[in-house]
């Protein structure tokens, strides 16, 4: 085929391997596509329980999927002797721990994990910072999360030392006290006095999506473009 002062003369191997090429990019681009629109979905979602009304934390008050990024409010007393850190967790540049204390529900033995802030890793390390407390009933407010990000454990144990755990899970902990424990966290807010307040935003993950789809078409159309260059030829004059 002459097009204008170039002939165009595609071969079969090459010219299938584009096709077949170019129909996989473009599948994987539409499915990224797809499953950014879910995550939207997700998105609108999680924002729209964030704006909704607190929600009492009770035993029975919901599977982790119906209660996070919901506003909740629990009412009860800290455990201290159970209180744990989560250590290798950032904040402003710095390695601290994410303070986790157990707050038992009023009449009941239910405890819910309530994750009272961040502090730094001090000169004690890899021990814990004293972190006092507070006794008594109370209601603390927050936003019900699932446990903070999991990071690379050292070894099969469950904590560094005594109190320091590597990560959290509400179901190791769970087996450890005995009682039921409610499957979200409550991150407090505020922040307990001394801490600093941890911040976890809903976040579905629309945009890694979007990124990926652009790559898969942005592929597609690298491969056109290689496949029509590579068979263009400048037409013999005369």
């Amino acid at each position: 085929m002459r097009i204008g002062g170039w002939d165009f003369a595609p071969r079969a191997v090459p010219t299938v391997a584009a096709i077949a090429f170019v129909a996989l990019t473009v599948s994987l681009g539409r499915w990224q596509d797809r499953r950014a629109g879910e995550k939207l979905e997700r998105q609108a979602l999680l924002e729209s329980r964030a704006a909704a009304a607190a929600v009492d934390l009770r035993p029975g008050a919901g599977s982790a999927a119906d209660l996070v990024y919901r506003r909740v409010r629990a009412t009860g007393a800290f455990v201290a002797e159970a209180q744990l850190f989560v250590d290798n967790r950032q904040h402003g540049g710095r390695a601290g721990f994410h303070v986790v204390t157990p707050l038992r529900l009023s009449g009941t033995d239910a405890l819910v994990l309530v994750l009272r802030g961040w502090t730094p890793r001090t000169a004690a390390y890899p021990a814990a910072p004293a972190i006092a407390v507070p006794e008594g009933e109370r209601i603390v407010e927050g936003v019900a999360i699932l446990p903070p990000a999991r990071v690379l454990e050292l070894g099969a144990g469950e904590a560094i030392a005594g109190n320091v755990w590597q990560n959290l899970s509400v179901e190791r902990f769970a087996a450890k006290a005995g009682v039921p424990v409610l499957p979200v966290v409550l991150n407090a807010s505020p922040a307990a006095p001394g801490l600093a307040a941890v911040l976890d935003k809903p976040d579905a993950g629309v945009d890694k999506h979007r990124e990926y789809s652009l790559t898969w078409f942005s592929l597609a159309a690298t491969c056109v473009a290689l496949w029509i260059g590579l068979n263009l030829r400048r037409a013999p004059r005369g």
